[in-house]
């Protein structure tokens, strides 16, 4: 395309932070059949990372990457990565109750921010016991995972005990858990507005479309270790909606982070209309 000035503009697309895991799989299954934007996979601490220093223009990301830059990022609203009561994929394993870790060393898997903070939260507020925390050790006497290898050990695990946070928290502020975010740089929005509103509108229509024929994804998705039934289990349990009740459970986790030192203060909720 050039313009008046006879110079060519390259017309680039949107890249979109891509969590490589099982529970945002519906979501980008039906995004990648789009063809229309660059998805970067990782991790969400890495993803964390791109979309701040400008790698990305936009991603589910973890809910304290938008509490701890709130200055660089739209949420796009009614779509979250989020649970009610069981999660299956945020996990503290372990061969003793969680009441006798006080003290006790507790691995905090690498590739979370959110997750390992709420864990934190839990220990202090719920249990009100300290732990030895380390990101080093993984044979410690707990460990707490994420994403696919949680889920891989939720059914398959030799731990004596397997707690889910997302239960952990529903049973201590009776509030649903958004561990993702889906925000926007700023910056891309000053830059291509109608480009992001358009994503935006064709991912309410994914957000609401994913999961009307779970079955069907399993010709093209495979999870070493899992059988079908609990592919879709997991699949049904995982929610991507962001109510208002959502937010109120947002910014309850926001308050704890604060509380105990690991926010500055809770940030307000800029979204991209």
């Amino acid at each position: 395309m050039q313009n008046g000035k006879g110079k060519v503009q390259v017309k680039y697309m949107l890249s979109i932070g891509q969590i490589d895991y099982a529970n945002v799989y519906p979501i980008f299954f039906e995004l990648a059949k789009q063809n229309r934007y660059n998805l970067i996979k990782g991790v969400p601490s890495y993803l964390n990372t791109a979309i701040r220093e400008g790698g990305i223009d936009a991603g589910f990301c973890s809910s304290i990457e938008y509490a701890r830059n709130p200055e660089k990022y739209y949420v796009i609203p009614n779509i979250s990565i989020s649970c009610i009561n069981v999660v299956k994929s945020v996990m503290f394993f372990a061969d003793k109750p969680i009441e006798e870790f006080d003290g006790e060393g507790v691995y905090l898997t690498g590739e979370s921010g959110t997750s390992v903070i709420l864990f934190e939260i839990l220990m202090r507020e719920k249990y009100k016991i300290s732990p030895q925390f380390t990101k080093e050790n993984e044979k410690a006497p707990g460990v707490v995972l994420i994403g696919d290898k949680a889920l891989f050990n939720t059914y398959n695990g030799k731990y004596k005990y397997a707690y889910d946070l997302c239960s952990l928290w529903n049973e201590f502020t009776g509030l649903p858990f958004v561990f993702a975010l889906w925000i926007v740089r700023k910056e891309t929005v000053h830059e291509r507005y109608a480009e992001v509103a358009e994503f935006a509108q064709e991912l309410e229509v994914i957000k609401t479309d994913s999961k009307k024929n779970l079955a069907a994804l399993l010709d093209h998705y495979t999870f070493k270790g899992l059988t079908s039934y609990q592919i879709i289990d997991y699949w049904e349990t995982i929610k991507y909606d962001l109510s208002e009740n959502h937010i109120r459970g947002l910014l309850k986790y926001y308050s704890y982070a604060v509380k105990i030192g690991r926010l500055k203060k809770v940030p307000a909720l800029e979204f991209f209309v």
